[in-house]
């Protein structure tokens, strides 16, 4: 009786064991290639719509975001047209960084003030 509980107390250990193993390299691998999540939160500086690059300035750095005809551009939970955004506006963009570093926008959202 005493080699059964030991033998089964063996073969939970293993399987957790191996199973926690296994969910720890696939979210290694889902990290690995997904691209890492960004957030941008500033004010308009520029609209370049020929390169599709918005400059966004947050206190004393400008950084240029990369969008595309799949950004959804929002105001709360409302979609709106981009030729609404301009200059001097307050917006939040959310998307993902590219392996240069660049924030390619999936979600550009307008902040009223």
């Amino acid at each position: 009786m005493r080699k059964v509980i030991v033998v089964l107390l063996f073969a939970v250990f293993a399987v957790v064991g191996l199973s926690s193993h296994n969910a720890f390299a696939n979210g290694q691998q889902k990290e690995a290639a997904g691209a890492k999540q960004g957030r941008w939160h500033g004010i308009i500086v520029r609209i370049d719509k020929e390169q599709s690059t918005l400059d966004v300035r947050r206190e004393n750095t400008v950084r240029r975001i990369y969008y595309d005809s799949s950004t959804q551009w929002t105001e709360g939970t409302k979609v709106i047209e981009m030729s609404e955004f301009k200059e001097n506006m307050d917006v939040i963009c959310l998307g993902t960084y590219d392996e240069k570093g660049n924030l390619h926008a999936t979600r550009i959202q307008l902040q009223r003030r």
